[in-house]
């Protein structure tokens, strides 16, 4: 179980520590382990990788408080979400962005611990722009985009870096669009969403959520080629292009055991819920079964 191990979050985030909010996901992974070995599926934490559609590794991580599956295949993780949306087999639709709202109310969707609460000397700005981390900045933003940005609003913006961002490059950050106009890796975002008007993110931010549940409108800055690389691709595309009908999309999508999005707070049956997924990805898998030859590292 690697999404609470020691060892595999100090390589992964360091210093920091995981917010205590997401220790109910504990029993949701062991039993979403339990599931990959009763199919045969091998299993890995927070990792994207593009195997064939009969998958044989099923990813999982944390997403906006929830746990979701992703099966590495991109079809199939964007095939589950717009099922999961068309889906009519529950008995009522669960009001997440309600949920989700609550979350942010009580600025409980942060990953990490220890947010600073300078917000005294960092006032809010009407428009922000969420940045990843180090290892994806220059990937996965648009420069270009980013200036456009600056220039647009000038001193009511704030471009917030990740708290895994290195001092090196927030430095390049500052330099780039002024140190008056970056806050503090380690302040709270989610002070700082909700007040906003706009807010700019991408693909791979758990901002997206927040920010379409509570209707604020965002847009993206990320560099379009291999943008479907991304964690959190298969979800926040459909944040992007639907917002507008985004909370109709959060709560009908998110019900649905087919969009492999558990959360114990909100469904009752989280296991249940898991068990219907698993009937109804594992179908879909065996559909491509033997459809392509993989190679295995001895080249047979």
């Amino acid at each position: 179980m690697e999404m609470f191990n020691d060892e595999v979050l100090k390589e992964r985030i360091g210093h920091l520590k995981k917010s205590k909010v997401l220790n109910a996901l504990e029993p949701v992974e062991k039993y979403a382990i339990k599931k990959c070995k009763q199919h045969g599926i091998e299993y890995s934490y927070d990792v994207i990788a593009q195997e064939v559609p009969y998958f044989k590794t099923m990813g999982y991580t944390e997403y906006g408080t929830c746990f979701i599956f992703q099966p590495l295949n991109l079809d199939m993780r964007s095939q589950q979400m717009r099922d999961a949306f068309n889906d009519g087999g529950y008995d009522e639709v669960l009001d997440y962005c309600k949920y989700l709202n609550g979350v942010q109310e009580k600025r409980q969707n942060n990953k990490y611990q220890d947010r600073k609460q300078d917000f005294d000397k960092y006032p809010a700005r009407e428009y922000i722009v969420v940045l990843p981390g180090s290892n994806k900045l220059k990937e996965k933003t648009c420069l270009n985009r980013l200036k456009y940005i600056a220039e647009k609003h000038g001193k009511n913006v704030w471009f917030k870096p990740r708290p895994i961002t290195t001092y090196a490059v927030i430095g390049e950050i500052k330099d780039l669009f002024g140190a008056n106009n970056v806050l503090p890796r380690d302040i709270d975002l989610y002070y700082y969403l909700p007040k906003a008007k706009k807010v700019y993110t991408t693909h791979i931010s758990e901002s997206a959520l927040y920010a379409v549940a509570a209707g604020i409108p965002i847009e993206p800055v990320d560099v379009h080629n291999h943008i479907e690389n991304g964690s959190f691709y298969s979800i926040n595309r459909f944040l992007f292009e639907y917002q507008k009908h985004g909370k109709e999309f959060i709560n009908k999508a998110f019900t649905s055991p087919k969009s492999g999005i558990i959360n114990p707070a909100i469904d009752k049956d989280w296991r249940g819920k898991i068990d219907a997924y698993f009937d109804y990805i594992t179908t879909r898998r065996n559909l491509f079964k033997g459809w392509y030859i993989v190679k295995n590292n001895n080249g047979k």
